[in-house]
Formats: structure tokens, C-alpha cells, sequence
């Protein structure tokens, strides 16, 4: 049953950082990046910290930290990469049904929350809760131009997936050319909009209380890997909900690294093409410019993208990437999801 907390929990809320829970999920060899959001976290005084570990290569080090640490770092070990949404799943599960947990806030293993924003984060949440009965708050990554184009000018961070065909959308283009021509701007640190709304987030900086997961439910585990993260969010507009972003509460991301790349792993490029063409469909409220969107996709990824890496991959590889990327977008389209298979192989992430 949907239960809304009531005041005297919230006032205590407001003044304990130990009700709120960070769920962090790592994988392959990011330890050196997932120790310090962990000591930031405690530096916060969260009431526990839930690391899901996606068979990464830190299990050990992982252990030693549980006996330093105890009560303060729980850690589920996954016998396979389950993929982000997946751990996110399994990560949101344990805090939940921890009856000591009253917020989460979700955090990539490369995200470090500065110093005194997760108190602030429950000063915010009590002040929008006056006002609001489902909502989320979603912490500033400078990593993301919507966040910034957002928190400068205004602009709807995630508007962009509206009648887009898999996060092509024509329109960005001015997007780019706003952060390019206002590029000085955008390097002050005084804001236009120190609180906007946003019609989606990804997992890293998402801010809640637990409540709502009765409302939306759970990351959505046959996405394995990308989009995951926007569709679990976008349920909260669903629902009727919002989502804050705020200027205030600010995430520095310490490894800034890309991770998809033309000449990327076939899984990662399958699952990326074929979660965000599905999840785009969601958002299509004029025809006419996501067909133009999915043309456009289609001259961006089947010639000129792939064209970019021909020279180095050869003319076999490409023509199977070409198949591959044709494979995702129609999976994509007909909504067929689960863990990848082409050419009868399962697709290793």
C-alpha cells in the first residue's frame, strides 16, 4: 500500500542523515574510484551504505572493507554482470526492505556527493514535500550539458527524448550550438534556475524517499544495460510525480571517461541502440518529427558513424556491425529484450 510518512517522521528525517541509505553499484576493476564515493558517503554519516557488486574485480577488497567498516557498508556479490539495471535493482531491494531506511540516494561508483549535500538534500525534500506527493530530487552533474543548459537557461533536461528516435533528436544540435556560443556563461558559477524540472535522470544523483518505490516499482531488469536508468525515472512523471533538479546539490564525477565509443564492445553498442530506441517510443507526441528523428538516426549510425571507424575495422567487421546495429534498432522497435543473442551468440558485457 501507497503510504505517504507522516509529519513526526519527517522531522526526524530532516535532522538524521543515518535514515539515508546510498546504493552503489561497481563493476570490473573501479575500486579506486568506488573507495572514495564510499568515504565520502561516510564522511556524509549515511546510515548504511549498499554496494551491489556486478562481479567486478574488487570482491576482495570489497570483504576486507566490510570487516573495517561493518554495520556502515553492506555488499551483495552477483555471480555475473546483471548489468546496471540489474545491480540497481538488487541494490534498491536491500534498502527497502530495511525498516531503518527511510531515503536512498542512488550514486554510480564514480560519484562523489560534496561535502554536506545530503543533509541539504533532506532540508530540500521536507520544504518540496509541503507541496508535492510524489517527487524525487536529482543532485547537479556538470558531466551532462542538459544539466547545465537546464540550470543556465532553463532548458527541460531530458526534453530532448521527446519524439526522438533512440536519443537522436535534430533539436540538440541547438542544444550544442547554446553551449557552444554561451560557453563563458556557462563557466560562471551563479545560476539562472537554482531549482528546474526534469522529465528524466539517470540512476547516479537520484534522491528520494523509499515511499515512492511502492508507486513505480523497481529498475526494470530486462533492459540489462542502458536506458534502464531513464525509464525507471520517467515512471515518476507517469505517476503524476516530478523531478527536481537542484543546483545546490552537487555530484563531481571523478571518472569522466565515455563509455560508449564507434568501436565499442557489441554488447554494449546492441544494448544502447535497442533500450533507447524502445524506451524513445514512450515519449513520441508528433509523428511527423520522430520519423524525421529516425532518419536521421539512420544516416548518424548505419553510414556516417560507422563510415568514421571502416579504416580500422575492415570490410568484414563492419558489415557485421552494420547487421548488429540493424538487429538492435529492430529488437528496439518491437520490444524485444533479455540478454542479447546475435548470429546465435550470446553477447558477453
Amino acid at each position: 500500500m501507497f503510504m505517504m510518512p507522516d509529519k513526526s517522521e519527517r522531522e526526524i528525517a530532516i535532522l538524521d542523515t543515518g535514515s539515508v541509505y546510498c546504493v552503489i553499484v561497481t563493476y570490473g576493476d573501479r575500486f579506486h574510484f568506488l573507495k572514495q564515493v564510499i568515504d565520502a558517503c561516510l564522511k556524509e554519516d549515511v546510515g548504511k551504505i549498499v554496494v551491489v557488486d556486478n562481479n567486478s574485480k574488487s570482491s576482495e577488497k570489497l570483504k576486507e572493507l566490510e570487516k573495517t567498516l561493518g554495520d556502515k557498508l553492506k555488499v551483495i556479490y552477483l555471480e555475473k554482470n546483471t548489468g546496471s539495471a540489474g545491480g540497481y535493482k538488487v541494490g534498491i531491494e536491500e534498502a527497502y526492505n530495511d525498516k531503518n531506511c527511510q531515503f536512498m540516494l542512488l550514486l554510480d561508483d564514480d560519484n562523489l556527493p560534496t561535502p554536506g549535500s545530503i543533509h541539504k538534500a533532506l532540508h530540500i525534500w521536507y520544504y518540496f514535500r509541503e507541496t508535492n506527493e510524489l517527487f524525487a530530487l536529482l543532485f547537479y552533474r556538470s558531466v551532462f550539458s542538459d544539466h547545465i543548459l537546464g540550470i543556465k537557461f532553463g532548458v527541460i533536461p531530458g526534453a530532448y527524448w521527446i519524439n526522438s528516435f533512440g536519443n537522436f533528436h535534430i533539436g540538440r544540435a541547438f542544444q550544442k550550438l547554446l553551449r557552444k556560443y554561451s560557453k563563458d556563461r556557462l563557466n560562471k558559477k551563479e545560476t539562472s534556475y537554482p531549482v528546474i524540472k526534469a522529465i528524466l535522470a539517470p540512476y547516479g544523483g537520484v534522491f528520494f524517499h523509499k515511499f515512492i518505490i511502492e508507486k513505480i516499482g523497481f529498475p526494470d531488469e530486462r533492459f540489462i544495460l542502458y536506458a534502464d536508468d531513464l525509464e525507471f525515472t520517467y515512471r515518476i512523471k507517469e505517476n503524476n510525480g516530478s523531478i527536481y533538479l537542484c543546483s545546490d546539490l552537487v555530484i563531481q564525477d571523478i571518472d569522466k571517461e565515455n563509455t560508449y565509443h564507434p568501436k565499442a564492445n557489441e554488447a554494449i553498442i546492441y544494448y544502447m541502440l535497442r533500450n533507447s530506441i524502445f524506451f524513445s517510443k514512450k515519449l513520441i507526441r508528433n509523428y511527423f518529427i520522430f520519423t524525421i528523428n529516425a532518419a536521421g538516426w539512420c544516416a548518424y549510425f548505419l553510414i556516417y558513424q560507422q563510415i568514421k571507424v571502416f579504416k580500422s575495422i575492415g570490410l568484414k567487421p563492419y558489415i557485421r556491425r552494420l547487421k548488429l546495429i540493424a538487429e538492435a534498432a529492430w529488437c528496439g522497435m518491437k520490444g524485444n529484450f533479455g540478454e542479447a543473442f546475435f548470429e546465435n551468440q550470446k553477447l558477453k558485457l
